[in-house]
């Protein structure tokens, strides 16, 4: 991850922060009350969708270099 484009190691920490987030609210429900579980899922595994595909793009780009 040393690297890593300033603006993929930005995404991944927002990445990671959303995910906390959200796993954080579906205990407690501190941030929406009415948030389902499913809707939770869905935020958490679009997410890491998009944590591996920027950890994918930094992997290619290492390799043309």
């Amino acid at each position: 991850m040393k690297n890593y484009s300033i603006l993929s190691k930005i995404i991944l920490i927002i990445c990671l922060g959303v995910i906390m987030l959200a796993i954080l609210n579906s205990f407690t429900g501190i941030i929406n009350t009415t948030i389902q579980a499913s809707g939770t899922v869905i935020c958490i595994m679009s997410c890491i969708l998009a944590g591996n595909s920027v950890i994918t793009l930094e992997c290619e780009k290492r390799k043309k270099k």
